[in-house]
């Protein structure tokens, strides 16, 4: 049966894609593994038309299939479809579905057209023959495939909602949004990763260079963060220089291979400016169940960990 989404619901978006800067929508992916999905759904693919509103699949739907863009913009939303959150658009070239089917969990967002959208999609069985050709894939690759768009920031989705310097979403809602991750692990029995991240020496930057240059380390620290990450991933600016991601769906190996890779990411490239500027940071990991399945056990294993990491020599992590 097909369904849309509510009328003021998909005009709200809508007009908040309209808003969307033409520097912050993504060339087509043309990565190596991007070409070979697309090469592989030109053989094993099928096809399905959206119109504008229509709904793909809702949150905590099975997951059957991965989809590929071949026209049109998708939204990404959480929450009741009568007032969701917008997490961000999806553009040709790009995919969606990937995270549910490579992570056994239901759908972790509800995928609408914005725009009228033709997609070519991989059954569930299809999708893992498709990893089975290219050795190592999986969602590390994957993550290159879903390149991030950062949030959109309209005013009407309410005060406080992101940081206004780095655009990161906010303290004050990093509560609500990780007791809804909570419940919801506990729902489908899934985990989920919470990791504290404290950028290296930062004062340090401060006192030598001016807030106005520590102000630019932050920004482009989270920009550079959020590229990284899947569309489900949240980036919380925590205070200062702390930051907090949630992983939904990811164990500690998984964890600390992202966490790794954030790692290398942020030290091998210095943020450009008067001088350039090499950044690092320590992080802790904390893993829900298996180590703690309330927030308050969470942060503190989290925050625990994140020291002995500091004192560990930073610029690493420690995950117990």
């Amino acid at each position: 049966m097909t369904q849309f989404l509510p009328k003021r619901v998909f005009e709200k978006f809508q007009a908040v894609y309209e808003n969307v800067p033409e520097s912050l929508k993504p060339p087509k992916e043309s990565s190596p593994f991007a070409l070979s999905l697309e090469e592989f759904l030109e053989i094993s693919g099928s096809q399905r038309d959206l119109g504008m509103g229509e709904i793909l699949f809702q949150q905590d739907d099975a997951a059957d299939c991965l989809y590929w863009i071949e026209s049109g913009v998708l939204g990404i939303l959480q929450g009741d479809l009568d007032t969701p959150r917008l997490l961000g658009f999806r553009y040709p070239g790009q995919v969606v579905g990937e995270i549910a089917l490579l992570e056994d969990i239901p759908r972790t967002a509800t995928v609408a057209a914005i725009l009228p959208a033709r997609l070519k999609y991989l059954s569930k069985e299809k999708f893992q023959a498709f990893l089975q050709l290219i050795p190592g894939v999986g969602i590390e690759i994957m993550r290159l495939l879903s390149a991030r768009l950062r949030e959109i920031q309209p005013a009407e989705y309410g005060n406080g909602l992101y940081d206004p310097l780095t655009g990161a979403l906010s303290r004050q809602v990093f509560d609500s949004r990780l007791q809804e991750e909570i419940k919801r692990a506990q729902l489908y029995r899934y985990s989920f990763l919470l990791a504290f991240l404290d950028l290296d020496n930062f004062k340090q930057i401060n006192d030598t260079h001016g807030h106005a240059r520590g102000d630019d380390v932050l920004v482009t620290f989270t920009q550079r963060i959020q590229s990284e990450l899947r569309t489900t991933d949240l980036f919380f600016r925590y205070g200062g220089d702390e930051f907090i991601l949630i992983l939904p769906g990811m164990d500690h190996r998984r964890g600390q291979a992202l966490i790794e890779h954030l790692l290398n990411e942020s030290r091998s490239v210095p943020i450009s400016g008067d001088p350039p500027i090499h950044v690092s940071f320590s992080a802790g990991i904390a893993c829900y169940p298996e180590d703690g399945d309330t927030s308050r056990n969470l942060l503190k294993v989290a925050d625990d960990r994140l020291y002995q990491a500091k004192r560990g020599g930073r610029g690493t992590f420690s995950q117990g």
